[in-house]
């Protein structure tokens, strides 16, 4: 075969490539490595819409200089106390996230449901209402709600309707390039444990489908060998980590917040089973960091060292930037992590 039909040869199979992972068939392609980005936790307040905006740019112009297989947002849209807790607030971000290139996947954070309480808020009815609410714009199809979709596996899927977990959409799972991704509804303000007893009870309810997901991801991921397993939530369950949301209160790694033990515990042991690299990507204390939760240097007693599970938390509120990844399947870690500075947004945190 002559050199130049080597190098169309070759650029053919790259348009195949790019073409099956602009359709949405990616998710079924040998890919050696790939990368895509996170952020949330932004723009709190009004005079912060435009910041949001140049991040939305920001992201747009990378994925076109290097393609992002997907982006994820992991919550709070917004600010209670400006409005996030209304249709039309909600709507708003909806149609702003349509305007990202890559598929886009969203998973809920306290500001849009669980902190929708309280004298000082403007919200359309109780936080279950906004939960309701955000399930009906944000979860209302079977793919991913973005300027071109990905094909998802939601909790929901194959659940009649009296099934507990038939109500859990925003529980979605992907595959793509080895590796198994999923995104789990475990929020800040202690997991929306302990308002009242709606609260109680809808804690309950949301613990139980987690766990049940996290396990279920974690037996897919063994079953198709994937390489890694990365998870997606809003919440910080690491608060003995300053900082934190709730910095100053006597909290320790022996005592962790009640509404995050069992997902905790659960973690660490599937974490612990799958051997291979498990990464898990929040926000809630807008403090960018890539760090490892279970390797401390001096661990108090009973507390897990496993050295597969690296944590990752992007920008928040009032750093308006983003994180990209890359994953590469021939580094043992796998996993790179870059913070994405918008040059936009330089100099604006107030």
């Amino acid at each position: 075969m002559s050199r130049l039909a080597i190098k169309t040869l070759a650029a053919a199979l790259v348009l195949v490539t790019a073409t099956a992972s602009r359709s949405g068939l990616h998710a079924q392609q040998p890919v050696q490595s790939f990368a895509f980005g996170v952020f949330g936790d932004h723009a709190y307040k009004p005079e912060q819409e435009p910041q949001l905006e140049n991040l939305l740019v920001d992201i747009n112009r990378i994925n076109r200089a290097t393609p992002l297989a997907f982006v994820v947002n992991i919550g709070d849209l917004g600010s209670p106390k400006h409005k996030s807790c209304t249709n039309e607030f909600m709507q708003r971000r909806y149609r702003q996230f349509q305007t990202l290139e890559p598929p886009f996947i969203y998973t809920p954070g306290d500001n849009d449901w669980t902190d929708c309480h309280g004298s000082d808020v403007e919200s359309e009815g109780s936080p279950r209402d906004r939960l309701d609410a955000l399930r009906k714009i944000f979860f209302a199809d079977e793919g991913s709600p973005g300027h071109s979709a990905i094909a998802l596996t939601r909790q929901s899927q194959g659940q009649d309707k009296s099934s507990p977990f038939a109500k859990y959409r925003e529980n979605a799972r992907w595959d793509f390039g080895g590796i198994t991704f999923f995104t789990l509804h475990v929020v800040g303000s202690n997991n929306g444990r302990g308002q009242d007893k709606a609260a109680h009870d809808e804690f309950n309810e949301r613990n139980k489908a987690n766990l049940a997901w996290l396990h279920e991801a974690f037996t897919h991921a063994a079953t198709v060998q994937s390489r890694a397993v990365v998870i997606f939530q809003q919440a910080n369950m690491y608060p003995e980590f300053t900082p934190f949301t709730g910095e100053g209160k006597k909290q320790t790694a022996k005592t962790p917040p009640t509404g995050y033990a069992d997902m905790r515990q659960t973690l660490e042991a599937e974490a612990k089973e799958f051997k291979n690299p498990v990464v898990l990507v929040h926000g809630d204390s807008h403090y960018f960091r890539v760090d490892r939760p279970y390797m401390w240097r001096k661990h108090p007693d009973g507390y897990p060292v496993i050295e597969n599970v690296t944590r990752v938390e992007t920008f928040g509120e009032p750093y308006h930037h983003w994180v990209s990844a890359v994953a590469d399947l021939a580094d043992p870690n796998v996993f790179t992590f870059r913070p994405r500075i918008v040059e936009a947004n330089r100099g604006l945190a107030k």
